[in-house]
C-alpha cells in the first residue's frame, strides 16, 4: 500500500548537484503527520497512520473521505469551504453528505439524473442584459448583445433573421449579430497563461451561425478566432494585431457555452446527462456513406462518422460507448476537450500503431473568409492533409468526418513500478547517479537489469496503448499500457461511476491540499513537502492491479479516458515529440553497399505519399524498399525521462515542476504541420507540468528540461530534431539559443523546423483558396493573428532560401511550384500543383524529383528573377 521506507541521511551528493533532503515521500507524509496538531486537523494523523498500517484496509472511498473530512472539520482552516462555495448548490450538498459518511460514492453517483431539474450554475446572475461568466475569478459583468434576448438560443438563425426583419425594432443592424454574443469579455485560457479582450464573444448553435458571424466580421473587418475548452498553452488563441490594422478589434467564437467553457469545476465527466452541453448542430455526431466523404468504402467494421467541433471527448464517449458500438483507436486522455480544439493543433494519444486524431480526418467542413461554407474530402488528399490540422487558419471548421474502427475492447493493467523498473536508466547511467530515494535496497543484477529493459521495450513495441506517469519525487511510476481484443464479452463500464465520482473529489482534495493555510504552515512553506503531499494524494488515485492481478476488460473509448475531472486542476504544460532512433548493428567487413544513416533509417523522405492511412509501426514503407525492418533503440528515450527525473531532483529547493512527468510511445504522421511527421519508426513524445500557482517559476525550469532534450545526437552525431506540440507550451521559449519560434520557421525538419512543411501547406492551402473562391490574403486578415501569421504565412528570410531553387513564395504570396527536399535536405523544384489537391510529379503523389517543367513557364523565369532583384535592390 505504502511506498518502501528508505532513509538515506542528508546532503548527498546526486552525481553533478547536491540537495539538502532525500526524503522519499512516504518519509516526507510520515514527518508531516508528526508535526500535525489533532486540534488543528481532526483525524489527519490517524488517516496517515492506518494508511501505512499494513493490517488496516483504507480504500480509495474512505481516502478521500477523511481526508476532506479533516478540513471540513478543522475550526482553524477554512480552504474546504472556500472551495466548495463555487459549486452548484446540489453539488455542495452531495459532497458533504459523503464527507459526513451519510451516503457512499455509490449513491453520490447516482443523486444526478438526467431528468434532475436544470438550473443555472452558481454565481451565473440570469439578469436580461448582464451575466457574471466567471465567479471567483474575476468580477466581470458583460453586456450581453444578443439580438433577441427572449427567444431561445436553440431557434434556427434564419429563423433568428426572419423575426429579426420582421420587427426591426429588436434589433441594430449597425452593430449587432443574430445569435448570443458579449461585448469586452475577457477572455482567459485554460492554464492562464494568455489573456485578451475580444470586442464580441459569440456563442454559436450552428454552421449557419458561424457563417453569418465570418460575414459580419467580413463587413466589419474583424479577425475571428476561436476557442472550445480553452485547454492550449500555445498563441493560437486570439489576434494581437496592431490595433491600427485592427480598430474593430476581433470576434471571438466560443464553440461552447461560456460556463462550460470558463468556470471551474467542470462536471462534464460525472456520471450524468445534467452537466452536458446542449445539444445542437455543432456537437452532433452521425454515420456518414463513403459518398460523402468522396473516398472508399469502408470494410471489417469501420465506420466515417461525422463529428460537430463543439462535441467534447466525453460526449463522444458515451455515443461510442452506448450508441455507434464504434471506437477512434487513440484520443488524448482528458474527457473535456472538445474535438475540433484537439483537432486543430494536431492532438494525439499513444500506441506505435497510432498517430494523430488528425490523420483519422476523412474530411472537413468549414466556414470561408467570406462567410461560405465549404468542404475538402478525400478526393483532394494532399489538401486534406494540409487542412486536416491547421489551427483555424483557413477558417471556422465546423464538422469533421473521421474514420473509426469497430468497437473493441482494452485489457488494461495498470501498475504501480519501482522507478528504476519501469523505464531502466539508459546503459551509460551509474547506479550512484539515481537519486538516492529512488535506488533499489539491492542493486539490480545484471540479468534482472536485462529483464526489466526487455519489458519496458515489448510495452513501447507491442502494446496498443503505451504511456508512463512519475509523479514528482515518487519511488514509484504509474505503468499504463495495454493491448486491444475483439473480443467484447464480459466487458465492464470503467471508470466505474463511484470510481469517476471518486476522481472528481479527489481533484477537490488535491485543491484542498494544495490551498490550506494550516498545512503550509505546518511545511514552513517548504517547496518540497507540499510536492510530496500533492504526488502522495496524487498517486493514491491511480489503479494497482499488482504484479499477477486480473486485468480490466473495458471499452477501448472508456480505457483512453480513464481518468475524469482532469479539467478541474489548472496546469502548466511543456511537451516535445522526437523521432524513435535505429538500433545499428556491426556492418560486415565484406560489405561494399553504402549504410543508410541513422537519420535516414528514423525519417521518411519529405516527399511523402498521399494514402490516407498513416504510416506506422516499426516496419519501413515499401515505398522504400532500400531500408530494411529496423529495431528500434530506446537509449534516448529512456535518457529523456531520466534526464527530466534529475533535473526535478536537482530543482527540488523550489520545486518548480508538482504535476507528473508523462510519456508516450506512438506512430509517426502524415499530417502536413504534424510535429510527428515523417518519424518512420515512430516518436517519443514526453512532457513535463506544474501546477498554475508556481507560474512564476515555472519557464526558467522548463527551459532547463528543454535544453536537456534538444541535446541529444543520434548515433551518427548528428543533433537530434526535436519538435513541440502545438497546443502545449512552445512559444518564448528558447531552441538551442534561438528563439523557439524561429527555429520552427526557418530551419528545416532535420534540424527541428517547419520550413518545408510550411511551404508545402502554404501552396496547397493556395490551392484550396483558387478551387473555392477565397483569397489568401483575406484568410490571413479574417482568421489568423500576429503569432501564427508570422509562424505560417510569412516567408523565412532571403539569406535561408536556396537561391538556386524556384517554387518558394515570392513577395506577392502566391506559390508558383511545389517544392521538396530530397533525403539529404536539399531542395528540388517538384512541378506545378493542381487545383484537385494533388502535385504534379511532387510533394502530394509522393514522386519528387520527377516533374517536368513547362516551356513557357521555363521562358518566363530569367525575367521573373531580374524583376525580383531588381525589385529588392530598390
Amino acid at each position: 500500500m505504502a511506498e518502501t521506507l528508505i532513509s538515506h541521511g542528508t546532503g548527498v551528493n546526486h552525481g553533478d548537484h547536491t540537495h539538502d533532503s532525500i526524503e522519499s515521500v512516504t518519509e516526507c507524509i510520515l514527518g508531516l503527520k508528526a508535526k500535525a496538531n489533532d486540534k488543528d486537523l481532526p483525524g489527519f494523523g490517524g488517516l496517515i497512520d492506518d494508511w501505512f498500517n499494513p493490517d488496516m484496509e483504507v480504500d480509495e472511498e474512505q481516502f478521500v473521505r477523511r481526508f476532506l473530512r479533516v478540513f471540513k472539520q478543522s475550526d482553524k482552516d477554512f480552504t474546504y469551504e472556500d472551495i466548495l462555495k463555487g459549486y452548484d448548490d446540489d453539488i455542495q450538498g452531495i459532497v458533504n453528505q459523503f464527507v459526513d459518511g451519510e451516503i457512499d460514492a455509490s449513491e453520490a453517483a447516482k443523486r444526478y439524473t438526467p431528468f434532475t431539474t436544470l438550473k443555472v450554475p452558481k454565481g451565473v446572475v440570469q439578469k436580461r442584459g448582464l451575466a457574471n461568466i466567471i465567479p471567483g475569478e474575476r468580477n466581470i459583468l458583460e453586456e450581453h448583445t444578443a439580438l433577441l434576448r427572449a427567444l431561445p438560443t436553440s431557434i434556427p438563425s434564419r429563423i433568428r433573421g426572419l423575426i429579426a426583419k420582421i420587427a426591426p425594432s429588436l434589433k441594430d443592424p449597425k452593430e449587432y449579430l443574430y445569435i448570443p454574443s458579449y461585448k469586452h469579455l475577457e477572455f482567459e485560457n485554460h492554464g492562464r497563461n494568455i489573456r485578451y479582450t475580444p470586442t464580441i464573444t459569440c456563442v454559436p448553435n450552428t454552421a449557419q451561425d458561424i457563417a453569418e458571424i465570418v460575414k459580419y466580421a467580413k463587413n466589419k473587418k474583424m479577425g475571428v478566432r476561436v476557442s472550445g475548452f480553452r485547454h492550449s498553452w500555445s498563441p493560437v488563441f486570439g489576434s494581437a494585431r496592431n490595433k491600427n490594422e485592427n480598430k474593430n478589434g476581433d470576434i471571438l467564437i466560443s464553440t461552447l457555452g461560456l460556463v462550460d467553457a470558463s468556470i471551474l469545476p467542470n462536471f462534464t465527466s460525472l456520471p450524468t446527462d445534467l452537466f452536458q452541453p446542449e445539444a445542437k448542430d455543432l456537437n452532433s455526431i452521425v454515420f456518414v456513406t463513403h459518398e460523402y466523404v468522396n473516398g472508399p468504402a469502408l470494410a471489417n467494421g469501420k465506420r466515417y462518422v461525422r463529428v460537430g467541433t463543439s462535441t467534447t471527448n466525453e460526449q463522444l464517449r458515451r455515443w461510442c460507448v452506448g450508441t455507434g458500438k464504434v471506437t477512434l483507436p487513440m484520443q488524448i486522455i482528458e474527457a473535456e476537450i472538445t474535438m475540433g480544439g484537439s483537432n486543430a493543433t494536431i492532438c494525439h494519444g499513444a500506441g506505435l500503431a497510432n498517430a494523430t486524431l488528425s490523420d483519422l480526418v476523412r474530411c472537413i467542413e468549414y466556414v470561408d473568409a467570406n462567410g461560405i461554407l465549404r468542404k475538402v474530402d478525400l478526393s483532394t488528399p494532399g489538401i486534406l492533409r494540409a487542412a486536416a490540422g491547421c489551427f483555424g487558419l483557413i477558417g471556422v471548421v465546423t464538422h469533421l468526418v473521421l474514420e473509426f474502427d469497430p468497437m473493441s475492447c482494452a485489457l488494461m493493467e495498470p501498475r504501480k513500478v519501482p522507478v528504476v523498473e519501469a523505464i531502466p536508466p539508459p546503459p551509460d547511467m551509474k547506479d550512484s547517479d539515481i537519486p538516492a530515494p529512488l535506488r533499489p535496497k539491492t542493486p539490480l543484477t545484471k540479468e534482472r537489469k536485462a529483464e526489466v529493459q526487455k519489458d519496458f521495450e515489448i510495452r513501447a513495441s507491442t502494446h496498443d496503448y503505451a504511456e508512463w506517469f512519475w509523479f514528482p519525487y515518487s519511488s514509484e511510476v504509474w505503468v499504463n499500457t495495454w493491448k486491444k481484443t475483439s473480443d467484447l464479452t464480459g466487458a465492464v463500464d470503467y471508470p466505474t461511476n463511484v470510481k469517476t465520482v471518486l476522481q472528481v473529489f479527489g481533484t477537490i482534495m488535491v485543491n484542498v491540499a494544495q490551498n490550506a493555510s494550516i498545512l503550509l504552515n505546518l511545511t514552513q512553506a517548504l517547496p518540497e513537502v507540499q510536492t510530496k503531499l500533492l504526488t502522495w494524494l496524487t498517486m493514491k488515485n491511480l489503479d494497482d492491479i499488482g504484479k499477477n492481478g486480473k486485468k480490466i476488460k473495458t471499452w477501448v473509448p472508456d480505457a483512453i479516458h480513464f481518468q475524469r475531472g482532469v479539467q478541474n486542476l489548472r496546469v502548466r504544460d511543456l511537451e516535445i515529440e522526437f523521432p524513435l532512433q535505429p538500433r545499428r548493428f556491426p556492418v560486415a567487413a565484406e560489405s561494399s553497399s553504402t549504410q543508410p544513416t541513422a537519420s535516414e533509417l528514423a525519417h521518411e523522405p519529405q516527399n511523402m505519399s498521399t494514402n490516407t492511412t498513416p504510416t506506422t509501426g516499426i516496419i519501413a514503407p515499401a515505398s522504400s524498399p532500400t531500408i530494411p525492418k529496423q529495431e528500434i533503440d530506446f537509449t534516448l528515450v529512456q535518457r529523456a525521462w531520466w534526464d527530466a527525473i534529475l533535473t526535478c531532483y536537482q530543482e527540488i529547493k523550489t520545486c518548480p515542476q508538482r504535476m507528473p512527468l508523462e510519456m508516450r510511445i506512438m506512430s509517426g504522421s502524415d499530417v502536413t504541420l504534424a510535429p510527428q511527421r515523417g518519424h518512420r519508426l515512430g516518436t517519443c513524445s514526453i512532457e513535463i507540468l506544474t501546477l498554475h500557482n508556481v507560474a512564476d517559476i515555472w519557464p526558467a525550469y522548463a527551459q532547463k528540461v528543454l535544453d536537456k532534450w534538444s541535446g541529444y545526437k543520434d548515433a551518427d552525431g548528428k543533433p537530434l530534431p526535436v519538435r513541440p506540440h502545438w497546443a502545449k507550451e512552445w512559444y518564448g521559449y528558447k531552441m538551442k539559443g534561438q528563439p523557439w519560434q524561429e527555429v520552427l520557421k526557418n530551419e528545416l525538419r532535420l534540424d527541428g523546423g517547419f520550413r518545408e512543411e510550411f511551404a508545402e501547406w502554404r501552396s496547397l492551402i493556395g490551392q484550396l483558396a483558387k478551387r473555392d473562391g477565397w483569397r489568401v490574403e483575406d484568410a490571413k486578415k479574417r482568421f489568423g493573428n500576429e503569432a501564427l501569421n508570422t509562424l505560417v504565412w510569412s516567408e523565412p528570410p532571403a539569406k535561408l532560401m536556396n537561391p538556386g531553387v524556384a517554387g518558394f513564395a515570392g513577395a506577392n504570396g502566391k506559390v508558383t511550384d511545389s517544392i521538396s527536399p530530397t533525403t539529404n535536405g536539399s531542395l528540388v523544384t517538384t512541378g506545378p500543383a493542381k487545383t484537385n489537391g494533388h502535385v504534379n510529379a511532387g510533394t502530394a503523389n509522393g514522386n519528387a524529383g520527377k516533374g517536368k517543367i513547362d516551356p513557357k513557364r521555363k521562358h518566363d523565369r530569367p525575367l521573373k528573377r531580374f524583376l525580383a532583384k531588381l525589385k529588392a535592390a530598390f
